[in-house]
């Protein structure tokens, strides 16, 4: 007996949302620079020119994907916790860490998202940040030297981040650099007149 042709879905029955679902369940395990729309076609079982619709090109797709994580990851970042400015960085910078260590795929996403130009920005705009920016400017912190420990802090954690991946980055060594870091700001917090230079 002939075996039957695999039925295609309907043109119309997939939205931008299963497509996004679909993507992330099919992508999990590939690198982005080896992602195609149509063996993501294949998997959804719908005509390539369906994700084509909604997604013109793998970059307008891999920014909804990102979108996406990041809405996942704002959402689940938990409250802030820790008494005075450095507590409550460390813990921020460890959770923030924790969170983008448990998902791979959506660690690259929104790693490559934050590291480009201006997403300092769009973190800004964070209502977990805002709340953190509040915290430590009432403890104290000129709003310059709030935003300059926020970018580092963010930096080291993103960069320990790819190192981990690559199998290196031993158990606390994140906490041990975050700490020094801390450090290392404490004579501009205690000298407010020098946080001008980072204006």
């Amino acid at each position: 007996m002939p075996k039957s042709a695999r039925t295609r879905r309907a043109r119309g029955s997939i939205n931008p949302a299963d497509i996004i679902t679909g993507a992330f369940e099919f992508y999990r395990d590939i690198p982005i620079e080896q992602w195609s729309i149509p063996q993501l076609a294949t998997h959804l079982d719908v005509g390539v020119t369906s994700i084509y619709w909604y997604f013109r090109t793998k970059r307008e797709l891999v920014a909804a994907m990102t979108e996406a994580a990041l809405t996942s990851f704002y959402e689940r970042m938990p409250p802030l916790r820790g008494d005075g400015w450095e507590e409550l960085l460390r813990a921020f910078f460890l959770d923030y860490h924790r969170l983008l260590a448990a998902d791979d795929l959506a660690c690259d996403l929104i790693v490559r998202q934050l590291g480009v130009p201006g997403a300092d920005l769009s973190a800004r705009s964070w209502p977990r940040a805002q709340e953190l920016f509040a915290e430590l400017e009432r403890a104290g912190l000129p709003s310059a030297l709030v935003h300059h420990a926020f970018f580092t802090l963010s930096v080291y954690t993103q960069g320990y981040l790819l190192v981990e991946r690559k199998g290196h980055g031993p158990s606390g060594e994140l906490e041990f650099g975050l700490t020094n870091i801390l450090r290392g700001l404490r004579p501009l917090v205690d000298s407010p007149a020098r946080t001008g230079t980072l204006a």
